[in-house]
């Protein structure tokens, strides 16, 4: 009989789907979405949006629709929640809720949000899933493995009047996981999240904060920047209204022994956050 293995990408970050481009064959079953998250105003007048669904492997590819309500549980995962009244699953309509894409071929899917009733003021959240289908390929059975993805595309509807309270309690770097850590909470009525970059210098060509942000943001493969030794995003998983969360991103760190400077350049809310620190290994 044919094993089925479903792997499940709750996607509330931005999904990369560039590195399986170049790829001779990506992994069996990978689909890819775009965008990965919406954040969207909601009141009276509906709110029209597409989402794009690429098929990156070499076989056709069949994929149906669903969506949820959902929060984050105490281990800061999806947790599905039943419909209510003022819940965004119950407000949106999507077309198509099922369909085949051809081999390197994309498919668009177009959804609205439609309010039954007045919103709430504060944020409305809905997981949309592009589920893939088992194939119906009579394969030898006996020896097939197909691997299956879910992909969850995040709808934060944000309803006014809204209020953006995020504080960042404690901003610091972990030398034993190498992770930088933020102590986020929430006292608005929407969602929070750190957003911006990272970089790590050798300490004694470090630019400053300022030039680091921008030098690491401008970096390509072709142009290094003199000292530069890794730059990156920020982990920036949300912080949901009501909630306090500690948030890691884990960085890779130079091996060779020295003195290095890890420079945040960062927001939250509208407020910049930008941070140094200094390590020695």
């Amino acid at each position: 009989m044919k094993k089925l293995y479903t792997l499940f990408l709750a996607t509330l970050l931005q999904i990369v789907i560039a590195p399986f481009a170049n790829a001779d064959e990506p992994p069996p079953g990978q689909i890819g979405v775009a965008p990965s998250m919406f954040e969207l105003s909601i009141g009276d007048k509906p709110v029209n949006e597409s989402v794009r669904i690429f098929n990156l492997k070499k076989t056709p590819t069949t994929v149906k629709v669903e969506v949820y309500n959902w929060t984050l549980d105490e281990k800061e995962e999806v947790k599905l929640l039943p419909p209510d009244k003022q819940s965004l699953d119950r407000w949106i309509l999507i077309n198509p809720l099922s369909f085949t894409i051809e081999p390197g071929k994309s498919q668009v899917v177009r959804f609205s949000i439609r309010p039954t009733v007045k919103p709430d003021p504060g944020e409305h959240r809905a997981m949309i899933y592009f589920i893939e289908q088992p194939s119906t390929a009579k394969a030898d059975t006996a020896k097939a493995l197909e691997i299956l993805f879910k992909l969850g595309v995040g709808v934060y509807g944000q309803a006014d009047p809204v209020k953006r309270a995020g504080s960042l309690n404690q901003f610091s770097f972990d030398k034993t996981s190498s992770s930088l850590v933020a102590d986020i909470s929430n006292s608005g009525n929407v969602h929070t999240r750190l957003k911006g970059n990272y970089s790590i210098w050798k300490k004694d060509a470090f630019p400053g904060i300022g030039a680091a942000g921008k030098l690491s943001e401008q970096q390509k493969p072709e142009n290094s920047v003199k000292g530069l030794l890794v730059s990156g995003q920020i982990n920036q998983s949300p912080v949901l209204a009501g909630s306090r969360r500690v948030i890691r991103t884990q960085l890779l760190m130079p091996k060779t022994p020295g003195s290095y400077i890890i420079a945040v350049n960062a927001e939250m809310d509208g407020k910049a956050v930008e941070k140094t620190f200094a390590v020695t290994q």
